[in-house]
């Protein structure tokens, strides 16, 4: 209960976590279950391709179990966190529907917006994708095993969902989102899994790696579905940007800056985690409340 803090994330809790013999073992787990997960998924594939899908999945979930997912809500949330721009929320939910994650629901009223619901599917998917983190950060907080073993409980879901979105909301509003690795990696086509395959590197005490990393472009072209040409363009823009050095021997060297900036991210991403766990223990009705089957639960919605 100690990473129940909420945001802004204390500093002291970075220094605990990095500090923490197991952090670079956790960081690397995580890149690896979501590297697994996109190979497994092609759904999920889709979202991790760029960081404004998955936060609009992540805004998607939110918004349902706080009031009702619908356009002008995401709209407000895309303007408040600025991680996307409020045009692209309908194209964000266009895509959502194409990938058979969210459906939508009569409206019972004229002129009310229209609502949508996320799929057994999406809600499956997103299970999943928790589960995985989730298996990651207990190797530094093995607590988690609490929550982790009790995500088929769609109550329990519903309030990790509810606290990652709040703490994306609330860390946004004093996040810097224009800084070159967030521009390069974070919102290129792809960016986010070549840094997952970076990182998973190594297996030593130094996180992210510190030495030369082997890295093949057309390797990396095949296994994450786009263009030589679109990757090596990304990494020759990291290297103007300082980020890195791409060596013709076929290996990248991740300059301080983007250690330092990886580092981060990891650590954030773990400390949410801990925070949605302890947040969701900390709920004695969750925890004490029996798994609900999740065709009772639907009916149960349908009569309220």
């Amino acid at each position: 209960m100690g990473w129940h803090t909420g945001e802004p994330i204390p500093h002291e809790s970075f220094v605990r976590l990095i500090g923490h013999p197991r952090f670079p073992e956790a960081a690397r787990a995580l890149a690896v279950n979501m590297l697994a997960l996109s190979e497994r998924d092609k759904a999920l594939d889709g979202l991790f391709k760029d960081a404004g899908r998955y936060v609009a999945a992540l805004w998607a979930m939110y918004l349902h179990v706080t009031g009702g997912l619908t356009l002008p809500r995401l709209k407000d949330v895309c303007v408040t966190s600025a991680y996307l721009s409020p045009g692209r929320a309908r194209a964000l939910l266009l895509y959502l529907r194409h990938l058979g994650y969210i459906d939508l629901v009569p409206s019972g009223t004229q002129g009310d917006p229209t609502r949508y619901v996320p799929t057994d599917s999406f809600v499956a998917a997103w299970r999943d994708h928790l589960r995985a983190a989730l298996e990651a950060a207990r190797i530094v907080e093995p607590a988690i095993q609490l929550v982790h073993d009790r995500l088929d409980d769609r109550e329990i879901l519903a309030s990790v969902a509810k606290i990652q979105g709040e703490g994306l909301l609330a860390a946004a509003r004093v996040s810097n989102q224009d800084s070159a690795f967030i521009r390069i990696f974070m919102h290129r086509h792809a960016g986010s899994q070549i840094v997952w395959s970076l990182v998973q590197a190594g297996n030593s005490d130094a996180f992210p790696p510190c030495v030369p990393i082997p890295f093949s472009i057309s390797a990396a072209a095949r296994r994450f579905g786009v263009s030589r040409i679109h990757i090596k363009r990304l990494l020759d823009d990291a290297e103007r940007e300082g980020l890195l050095k791409f060596n013709d021997s076929g290996t990248i060297l991740l300059e301080e800056d983007a250690r330092a900036y990886i580092q981060y991210a990891y650590a954030v991403q773990l400390i949410r985690l801990f925070t949605a766990a302890a947040g969701t223990l900390a709920d004695t009705h969750a925890v004490a409340a029996p798994p609900v089957p999740e065709r009772v639960a639907e009916s149960t919605q349908a009569r309220g």
